[in-house]
């Protein structure tokens, strides 16, 4: 018998802090596509948790055209938003902020441990920003030209174009929705 190792202090299991391919490619594409520049000017992704949420719209396809819906966008390619409601690797768990994937630090550790992705302070903040490196922009930019991540890079559009929000303003929307306001700490959504 598999005996499944937990952290003692979440109850979680431990394989779920873990980082895997998918999530750090899905990771990459959605930090390159909120940190290509717009209009000469460099941007980032500003804070882990404006990630989390525009992570969990990305996994979530429902929930994203729920999200359109009630800000009046309405997007008519259901390909795009009616596919399979499963994530790609694991599904997330409700922390104390909405949606969270405890395997963020170890995806984001490797992304900058390789070089792909920097971490840059904010202005006027406290906070940090995820921007794509040279070296991690190429390697999005190849990824994208592989139709298996299509729809993945065309959400990622849709994201930026409408809900490049704040984190707060994002965590707002997501606590309209009962499957997120109502669930309870570490219970996966």
């Amino acid at each position: 018998m598999t005996q499944i190792l937990v952290d003692p202090s979440t109850n979680i299991p431990r394989y779920k802090f873990r980082s895997s391919p998918e999530a750090e490619t899905r990771l990459l594409l959605l930090i390159d596509g909120f940190s290509r520049k717009r209009g000469g000017e460099c941007r980032s992704l500003e804070g882990r948790v404006k990630l989390a949420k525009l992570d969990f719209l990305l996994r979530y396809p429902k929930h994203l055209a729920r999200v359109l819906e009630s800000i009046g966008v309405r997007i008519l390619d259901d390909d795009l938003l009616n596919l399979q409601e499963a994530p790609l690797d694991s599904r997330m768990m409700r922390y104390r902020y909405g949606p969270w994937d405890p395997s963020y630090y170890a995806v984001l550790g490797s992304l900058i441990g390789r070089g792909l992705v920097r971490v840059e302070p904010l202005a006027r903040t406290s906070g940090l920003g995820y921007a794509t490196t040279p070296i991690g922009e190429s390697l999005a930019s190849e990824l994208s030209k592989d139709e298996s991540f299509s729809v993945i890079n065309a959400r990622v559009k849709v994201l930026r174009r409408h809900l490049d929000k704040s984190g707060s303003t994002l965590k707002e929307y997501l606590y309209k929705l009962p499957e997120v306001a109502d669930s309870t700490w570490h219970e996966e959504i």
